[in-house]
């Protein structure tokens, strides 16, 4: 028996009218440009933290690439400050500068479209040593932290905030990235947000790999409440938008993959 192919448009017509409208052909492939593009979100009244030199990555890509898997069962170990400037170096730090040609470009971890680096990674902080529990973000120029909000995160709270994923709040930190429009739609239109998306998937990827390294383990989280998140945080989701997450923390049961998934709990 023939079975009726799974035609987008008519079954997820939201995402379907996302995907036609950043399509590209010729007489639409120009960027906009002519507009000014949005600074980063640095606030210098904030209380600042330079961050530790990261610890080392003691495990291999091979390694890592083997070893990861989605962990959902943390224990209540706390992540050190050298591990936590160790997964946002990996994931979206600025490890250098390059010259040449008239112009210098920072060496960063994951590709962006047009060098243009349009993400911010904030940090829902629980337990981390030396560092408040609240809302942290990170400043990748000059490898630090500014004290978004000191506050208690309790669990039933981030449960909730991550829609009833209770694993997440037992996680001694959460990194949320979100996406400053301005940065790079100005130059590549709507289709800019396709490239955000690749953008956060890469960088996502670079934190799991640098915490199966560590030791530590992370579960990726696409599922939240926005606009409730974006408070939290304190950004406008009319002009930097929640795009992905994860938990990451000490696995409960290391080296024992089914057991981490803790797949039971997660339905």
């Amino acid at each position: 028996m023939d079975v009726a192919p799974h035609r987008l448009r008519d079954h997820e017509r939201a995402a379907w009218e996302f995907h036609r409208a950043t399509a590209r052909w010729q007489f639409n492939a120009s960027s906009s440009g002519g507009q000014q593009f949005t600074a980063g979100r640095e606030d210098p009244d904030a209380p600042y933290l330079p961050l530790p030199a990261p610890a080392r990555l003691p495990a291999g890509l091979s390694d890592a690439i083997a070893a990861r898997a989605s962990c959902r069962a943390f224990t209540d170990l706390p992540v050190t400050l050298a591990e936590l400037s160790a997964l946002l170096a990996a994931g979206y730090g600025v490890g250098g500068r390059s010259a040449g040609d008239g112009y210098t470009m920072d060496d960063r971890p994951v590709p962006s479209g047009g060098g243009l680096y349009p993400l911010e990674v904030s940090l829902l902080v629980r337990r981390v040593e030396g560092l408040a529990p609240g809302v942290h973000h990170f400043v990748p120029a000059v490898h630090g932290l500014e004290l978004v909000r000191e506050v208690s995160l309790p669990e039933a709270f981030v449960t909730y905030l991550f829609m009833g994923q209770h694993w997440v709040a037992r996680a001694p930190v959460v990194f949320v990235v979100s996406f400053v429009p301005g940065r790079s739609l100005v130059k590549y239109g709507d289709r800019g947000y396709r490239y955000a998306l690749l953008e956060a998937g890469h960088l996502v990827q670079n934190l799991n790999l640098a915490a199966v390294a560590l030791g530590l383990g992370a579960v990726n989280l696409g599922g939240f409440y926005d606009d409730e998140l974006a408070g939290l945080l304190r950004i406008d989701p009319e002009t930097e938008i929640c795009l992905y997450a994860s938990a990451c923390g000490w696995p409960a049961h290391p080296g024992e993959r089914m057991a981490s998934r803790a797949l039971a709990e997660s339905v």
